[in-house]
């Protein structure tokens, strides 16, 4: 069985939502839940907040945040899950912003950097650092692969 389809299952038992917010990962993680029937008796919805400026407006990352710590960073990935679970009022998020390629990449953040926050309501994100090598299909493939198994942890406890 898919890692989602174990999430779908005990949202389902559980009787909780799931909302995700998505910016290198352009809507992938979403799919994977949307793909299974009933997916709609828990998953709420997906924002893909690609640009900077939806960030902003839809997410509530604050510009400062934007310009000091850039669109892939652990800050930016904490304000993305934080701006969802307002936005959303779903019982569960997902959060996942960093740097797919082939360009963008820095020496401090090289291509394949992302950061995934997981949350609960009105509870601290989970938030991570990952370094994933290859082309970006690879990258945004291991991204929500990576996205999944830290909210399967999330979700179990």
């Amino acid at each position: 069985m898919l890692q989602q389809e174990k999430i779908h299952q005990l949202l389902i038992e559980k009787r909780k939502t799931l909302a995700i917010a998505e910016s290198c990962s352009g809507g992938h993680l979403a799919a994977k839940f949307t793909s299974i029937p009933d997916a709609s008796k828990y998953f709420l919805g997906s924002m893909i907040t690609y640009s900077n400026a939806l960030k902003e407006k839809v997410l509530n990352v604050s510009k400062e945040t934007l310009r000091v710590s850039g669109a892939a960073s652990r800050e930016t990935a904490d304000e993305m899950l934080i701006g969802l679970m307002k936005l959303s009022d779903a019982d569960f998020g997902i959060a996942v912003t960093g740097i797919a390629g082939p360009s963008g990449g820095t020496k401090e953040k090289p291509i394949g950097t992302v950061f995934i926050a997981v949350g609960v309501r009105a509870k601290k994100p989970h938030i991570i650092e990952c370094h994933f090598e290859g082309d970006r299909a690879s990258i945004m493939e291991a991204s929500c692969q990576k996205a999944l198994e830290e909210f399967s942890y999330l979700i179990q406890d």
